[in-house]
């Protein structure tokens, strides 16, 4: 169960599971473009046939450069799931305390825009690029890597603001 429990987070922090680590703020302001709640919007995603999950929600609280994730959703098994993620948006590399050797670098691009690296062992493993509409009514992520049965994915996540 334990091992299983820090698959899942590798997979969580690298996009290839329920929820995907979307977060961001905008630099300058006092307001992130991602808090709040988001809802996958299954229809007008382009899921890997591996992460089909049936649905994910996302909280987000922003303070600094410190993003807290709280998420939740239905995996591809029906199984309810939840969890509380943070990351440092400082573009330092952090290790992930849920899973052992896996780290992950994240920085801003842009007022709306994020971009993550997951790596394992100094090799990368995932790469993560996170937008928010103009509108901030969308956010698109476009996540690719390595999941933790070892398999390879790409997918585009869309997610409405709640």
């Amino acid at each position: 169960m334990v091992r299983m429990r820090r698959c899942l987070a590798v997979v969580l922090l690298l996009g290839g599971c329920v929820v995907l680590p979307v977060v961001a703020v905008a630099q300058g302001s006092d307001v992130s473009p991602f808090a709040g709640t988001w809802v996958a919007n299954i229809e007008k995603s382009k899921r890997h046939p591996n992460h089909q999950f049936q649905s994910a929600t996302m909280q987000f609280t922003v303070v600094g450069d410190t993003v807290t994730l709280t998420h939740g959703g239905v995996n591809a098994g029906g199984q309810q799931e939840s969890g509380k993620v943070v990351l440092h948006a400082d573009g330092k590399e952090h290790p992930v305390p849920e899973a052992p050797g896996v780290t992950v670098v994240t920085r801003w691009v842009g007022p709306r825009v994020l971009h993550t690296i997951g790596k394992s062992g100094g090799a990368q493993v995932g790469e993560q690029t996170y937008e928010v509409s103009s509108d901030g009514k969308t956010l698109t992520a476009k996540v690719s890597g390595m999941d933790a049965s070892g398999a390879r994915f790409d997918q585009v996540i869309v997610f409405d603001r709640k």
